[in-house]
């Protein structure tokens, strides 16, 4: 068994960590690393060589006074730290799983034996989401969290079952019309993205020249989330043999989460090609001239830039000169930009553009990389709809 530790700063004060391990002889072992996620991988290929033994379930542990806080943080651990093999989540997603928990969950049941936990808890919990006023959408992450960490304490044998969730009361019609709205509010529109795509221009041509070099690698990625449809984490790891020009098309290969380097996408789905936008394949041949890096909007070391930059150097500057186009009164396009949309809106308004132009469901499916079209249909099913009034005319008989 390997385990990860923490080592002493270097006199830089610089983090390193540690992996130690027991080897065939049972001496003990340590390697020491720069960084936690180089320690991660060794320790995951320590446990593929030498795997743990699996100790057998004692029933005695049916009588272990667990809480359900306990339950929970001994769960979100297995997540982060998962077994051999398995990927773990996200340090995004842990955090929002650890916010549903500790706001909608731990707060009503927290105290309670996980032993002691009744189908009434889920009522509990479903109630007290719907007086607080949370989301449809947030209620149900609550509940499957709920019901996550029972079936992870089931599977450790804290319980003997996973108590049955009773049927639920169906969204009311005004949440189901929220949601929608909610829904068709989550990307930018044309007017808006054309103005940023103008203020991005204007920044790249500034007077500063701080400001013009570093518009000369923003407007390029501005670009490729425009165009493709690319999340944020994929364009930080655009690779430039990822371009292919000769094909007509991009490749979605690569992906850098938050506080960590570049790797392969996770999902295979999210392996992808996307056709090659004419305005892309311009600001792209002129920027991949200016350097020769692997990364096409690396740091000068090669690396991701990293994401909490991305946010005051790049989105509020470019909302910031977008909205002073449309204060200008220049175009009668530009329009002031909606300050709580972040990264990903510019994907969703890649969703709706290729339904506008005729795209159906699995090309669609195809290009943003979902693994299930149904996935596809839920999120952005209502891009779909229309009058019909197209369709009567084209049936005849």
């Amino acid at each position: 068994m390997a385990k990860l530790i923490s080592l002493k700063p270097t006199p830089k004060g610089e983090a390193r960590y540690g992996v130690r391990w027991k080897d065939e002889t049972g001496k003990m072992r340590q390697r020491s690393f720069a960084n936690r996620w180089e320690a991660q991988n060794f320790r995951a290929e320590r446990e593929v060589a030498a795997p743990r033994k699996r100790r057998k379930v004692n029933p005695i542990f049916l009588d272990n006074k667990i809480a359900f806080r306990e339950a929970a943080a001994a769960y979100l651990h297995h997540l982060e730290f998962p077994e051999p093999g398995i990927e773990p989540k996200e340090p995004v997603t842990l955090r929002a799983y650890r916010s549903i928990l500790e706001e909608h969950v731990i707060l009503r049941v927290g105290r309670k034996l996980v032993r002691n936990i009744t189908s009434d808890d889920y009522k509990l919990i479903f109630l007290g989401c719907k007086e607080t006023g949370m989301s449809p959408r947030t209620r149900d992450e609550a509940l499957r969290l709920f019901r996550a960490v029972l079936s992870y304490a089931q599977a450790n044998g804290y319980i003997e079952h996973v108590p049955d969730k009773p049927l639920m009361e169906s969204r009311s019609r005004a949440e189901k019309q929220a949601e929608k709205e909610a829904s068709e509010r989550k990307y930018y529109s044309p007017d808006e993205v054309f103005t940023m795509l103008a203020a991005a221009d204007a920044l790249a041509q500034d007077d500063n020249k701080q400001t013009r070099r570093t518009w000369a690698r923003y407007r390029p990625m501005l670009h490729l989330l425009v165009y493709s449809g690319a999340r944020i984490s994929e364009a930080r790891a655009f690779r430039r043999q990822d371009y292919a020009p000769q094909e007509g098309r991009i490749y979605i290969r690569q992906s850098a989460p938050e506080g960590k380097g570049s790797n392969n996408v996770k999902a295979t789905a999210s392996y992808r090609w996307v056709p090659l936008h004419p305005a892309l394949r311009d600001t792209l041949e002129a920027y991949i001239q200016t350097h020769n890096r692997e990364l096409l909007f690396g740091t000068k070391t090669d690396h991701p830039i990293s994401l909490p930059t991305l946010y005051p150097r790049l989105l509020d500057p470019l909302k910031d000169q977008a909205d002073l186009l449309a204060a200008s009164g220049s175009n009668a396009r530009y329009v002031k930009v909606h300050r709580d949309r972040q990264f990903h809106a510019f994907r969703h308004h890649f969703a709706s553009w290729l339904v506008r132009r005729g795209a159906n469901l699995k090309q669609l499916q195809k290009y943003m990389g979902h693994t299930k079209a149904s996935f596809t249909l839920d999120v952005y099913g209502h891009l779909f709809e229309d009058d019909g009034q197209e369709l009567m005319e084209r049936m005849t008989l």
